[in-house]
């Protein structure tokens, strides 16, 4: 058992998402990994307890089938197989056979049992030597998460129901988890792993919630319940704060508030350079909380949306009319500015739960945003054919993720006119590229008859040009967003560019000491997280 420790003490990690914050922490653990209620039976509850683990086979099998029919509607066959197949080894003699001999032999609750039995499937099929064999044991660890969920009726992410003034704390924390924050309930993260550029980190700053990482066994330094002081600018941590350092920090956080109310008031007037230069202060956003909060901040528009949370907070891919339907209700508040939406960009940390066993590879070097789309072209079919409908009422402009060759750009293109054609669309929408990849900012000359606009994404390109994994905590010394080498590639896509307009996405982009360098270059129009919006404008009308 944990020591305790009731008095005032600190811990030191790194900046992930600026702010002040006070709250109770939330232990926050991946459902295979929490403690689950462990029991002995007798002997005559063996044939209930075995009632239940077969329900729950029952019950996933079930789920299955209908992610498989639906998928195959929206995807393909090869996907939908994933799903069958799945469902075959829950129909496996052996399986139950196994789980009905551990069950007999030990005596113990159901959620034990299937715990114990697919956590020796899963060992059996990782030390077979054959790359297709061992990558079963994926697929036992994914239906262990889903019979046990089952067993123990968690139908809702743990997240969902987090307890206002909450801080998170975790090993770490993935898109398909931030997907369920909000400003209301989670006040601050600390997780273990994670740097400032990971993809949880960018939805968190977005959210606007404080957040520190790098905190080696973060969940035996915090206990449930302890309050907690976050500084997400210093990456500090107070934990069980005497009432003197309460004050003083209570302290603080009202003069912060103070300051970005004060430049938010000035928000919504452009953001003019001393020189007269005009730059667009455009907004990142992933739902519609984020939408209203970067309107609020004065943003001049949507200069990225990812559209990830949408799939990421279903069971199933949406079809085109979902889709436009979610992505409507997303950008409502932003109905009379321009909205910038990017292609489903997965791969990488980002997987979703339907598409867990494709293959998407877990490096970032693997088949990530448009590699994948082109690869499964359904799904592009469905977000272009919601898009162009959305159009009808909104100021459309599609981003394409991940671009490293100029004819990935257009085999795109081909794929777009196509269905304007097919739908009949008479309106105008500019399709961009994502300059992510050092390959797409040194050869941006060969992508202009095909794209309409570009948008350098310094959080890839950085990972990219630095050799070190925006995941990576242990090379966030590598991960230099402002070194030489950014810059030049930056400066080379803006000289190499034409007439085509070139906006910044990405971390860079909200540092204040580099934005007098970015506008020098010529970048007239940047992308950031809401929160950052009114203190960006202000600190371009200085320079």
């Amino acid at each position: 058992m944990k020591n305790k420790k009731l008095s005032e003490y600190s811990i030191k990690g790194v900046s992930i998402s600026p702010g002040l914050a006070m709250g109770r922490a939330y232990i926050y653990t991946d459902v295979l990994l929490r403690d689950h209620e462990f029991y002995t039976i007798k002997s005559s509850e063996k044939k209930e307890e075995f009632r239940r683990i077969e329900q729950a086979l029952l019950d996933v099998t079930k789920d299955l089938a209908l992610s498989a029919e639906r998928i195959e509607r929206e995807l393909n066959s090869q996907i939908a197989g994933i799903f069958f197949s799945q469902a075959e080894i829950l129909k496996d003699p052996e399986l139950l056979k196994e789980l009905k001999t551990e069950l007999e032999v030990n005596l113990v609750n159901a959620e034990q049992i299937v715990k114990r039995v697919f956590r020796k499937w899963e060992l059996r099929f990782r030390q077979i030597q054959n790359e297709i064999i061992s990558c079963k044991a994926d697929d036992i660890v994914d239906l262990s998460r889903r019979l046990i969920r089952a067993l123990t009726g968690i139908n809702v992410h743990t997240l969902e129901r987090l307890p206002s003034g909450s801080i998170i704390i975790a090993k770490r924390l993935l898109p398909s988890d931030t997907v369920f924050l909000s400003r209301k309930s989670a006040k601050g993260i600390v997780t273990e792993s994670g740097g400032p550029a990971s993809h949880a980190a960018l939805l968190t700053r977005e959210i606007g919630i404080p957040a520190m990482g790098k905190v080696n066994g973060v969940l035996d330094l915090i206990h449930q319940g302890d309050f907690l002081l976050i500084d997400g600018a210093e990456g500090k941590l107070i934990v069980n704060p005497k009432e003197k350092t309460k004050k003083v920090f209570n302290s603080k956080l009202k003069s912060r508030s103070a300051e970005f109310r004060k430049n938010q008031k000035k928000s919504w007037g452009p953001a003019v350079c001393r020189n007269g230069t005009v730059v667009e202060v455009m907004a990142n956003v992933s739902c519609r909380k984020d939408v209203e909060f970067s309107i609020e901040n004065g943003a001049d528009g949507i200069g990225l949306f990812r559209i990830e949370n949408i799939y990421l907070s279903r069971k199933l891919p949406p079809s085109a009319t979902e889709l436009h339907d979610e992505i409507a209700k997303v950008i409502a508040p932003a109905q009379n500015k321009p909205v910038t939406v990017r292609l489903l960009d997965i791969g990488g940390d980002k997987k979703l739960t339907y598409l867990n066993s494709v293959g998407v590879d877990d490096s970032f070097l693997g088949r990530r945003g448009i590699r994948f789309l082109l690869e499964y072209p359904e799904l592009l079919y469905t977000q272009f054919n919601a898009l162009i409908r959305l159009s009808e009422k909104f100021n459309i402009k599609i981003l394409v993720p991940m671009v490293t060759f100029w004819h990935e750009m257009k085999i795109v293109r081909e794929i777009f006119e196509e269905i304007v054609q097919l739908t009949n669309c008479k309106r105008k929408i500019l399709l961009g590229a994502m300059i992510e990849t050092p390959a797409a900012a040194l050869c941006v000359s060969d992508f202009l008859p095909y794209v309409d606009f570009f948008s350098i994404g310094t959080n890839d390109l950085t990972q990219y040009t630095m050799a070190a994994g925006r995941e990576n905590h242990t090379v966030i010394d590598y991960f230099l967003d402002n070194h030489p080498a950014i810059f030049k590639l930056i400066d080379s896509t803006m000289k190499n560019a034409g007439q085509v307009p070139v906006s910044l996405c990405g971390e860079l982009a909200s540092e204040i000491n580099m934005l007098n360098l970015i506008i020098s270059i010529g970048i007239k129009s940047i992308s950031v997280a809401p929160s950052f919006i009114p203190d960006i404008k202000e600190a371009i009308r200085s320079i």
